[in-house]
């Protein structure tokens, strides 16, 4: 090689992995390795839904980087030649027969949804306008959000305000501190009270976002942990549940669960909207600018009436006073509540 006469490309190794929906019943999900060239490089972020083109290579692993000799093992990757962005929409699980009709329609409304993100039509702009004038407009998008649940309008209104988030205000006086325009929302019930099925909710209909467990989920699971590269053999960042959710919703199942090792990572990323990393030479700030909904028991795991709301709820202060909305679900003891709500399971 004459390195005076030669060009030079950027290049970037990606992993691509299964979206939740396409997994099969009782299966990991799997992983690619992605290698993408000079424009194609940083064509996405992490968290995207991609529709990725590309060629299916094999090459050789040597089994000592100074000598010829290569293992009977190949690895594979693919060489990317085009990237798609999927819609806001989520992956359609295809459950049936008609497999071609369904990729149809889902195709169609990708491009739908990218038609509608580059622009808009005059009969959504006019629809927009017809919808701003209506005075229910509030309370019938509210009841749109888990349409299966019963009641828990509040609720609903809450996590509707979320979806849509509001206003990032950074101030032009240097100095000046940045405010962030993400809602965080804490809910705190009896058990059965519908609180995962709402958060399942909102995870489909946010465009961006992570579900997960507190029980399950540990400090580097959700900020970003230090790994070796097997191809480079360097140390590198993988990034975490926050850190995959920027600008979208973080779903939190269990809070209550949660070890306070765990919850400590949070106090940075509910506020300053950062997270700070300083491990094995590698020092940065990652951005975690998303909406964290949050669920959790009480600490007898049930509401018990005659202690006080902070006994029930048992989270640090610290904690607690970053959450914008905190809603108290309780399972109350009521006849007629009862038979409507049973009406309106039976009707489902």
């Amino acid at each position: 090689l004459v390195p005076a006469r030669s060009t030079y490309a950027d290049k970037q190794l990606t992993r691509l992995q299964e979206t939740p929906e396409a997994i099969p019943d009782g299966q990991t999900p799997h992983t690619v390795t992605l290698v993408a060239h000079a424009e194609l490089v940083d064509a996405a972020r992490p968290g995207d839904r991609l529709e990725i083109t590309g060629i299916y290579r094999g090459e050789p692993v040597r089994v000592n980087p100074r000598q010829r000799t290569v293992q009977a093992l190949y690895r594979t990757f693919i060489d990317i030649v085009h990237v798609r962005r999927l819609g806001r929409g989520r992956t359609p699980v295809v459950q049936g027969l008609d497999v071609s009709a369904a990729v149809e329609d889902a195709q169609r409304s990708n491009d739908a949804d990218e038609d509608a993100d580059a622009e808009f039509s005059e009969h959504e702009e006019t629809e927009f306008k017809r919808w701003a004038r209506d005075a229910r407009l509030l309370d019938t998008l509210a009841r749109s959000v888990a349409p299966g649940i019963h009641g828990m309008d509040d609720v609903k209104r809450g996590l509707l305000l979320q979806l849509f988030g509001g206003v990032r205000k950074q101030f032009d006086r240097a100095g000046a501190p940045r405010s962030r325009g993400d809602i965080n929302v804490l809910l705190v019930g009896d058990p059965g009270v519908s609180k995962s099925q709402l958060l399942s909710a909102v995870h489909s209909l946010a465009p961006r976002g992570v579900y997960t467990s507190g029980k399950g989920s540990s400090a580097v699971g959700l900020t970003a942990y230090v790994t070796r590269d097997p191809d480079t053999r360097q140390m590198v960042l993988e990034s975490g549940a926050l850190v995959l959710s920027d600008d979208g919703i973080c779903c939190i199942d269990e809070f209550d669960k949660m070890s306070d090792s765990t919850r400590s990572v949070l106090h940075e990323a509910m506020e300053q909207q950062t997270i700070s990393i300083a491990k094995a030479g590698i020092i940065t700030s990652l951005n975690a600018r998303c909406s964290i909904l949050a669920a959790a028991n009480p600490v007898d795991s049930k509401w018990n009436a005659r202690l006080s709301i902070v006994d029930n709820i048992n989270l640090p202060p610290t904690l607690v006073s970053r959450f914008d909305l905190v809603f108290i679900v309780l399972d109350a003891v009521d006849e007629a509540a009862d038979r409507k709500l049973a009406r309106h399971i039976v009707s489902l």
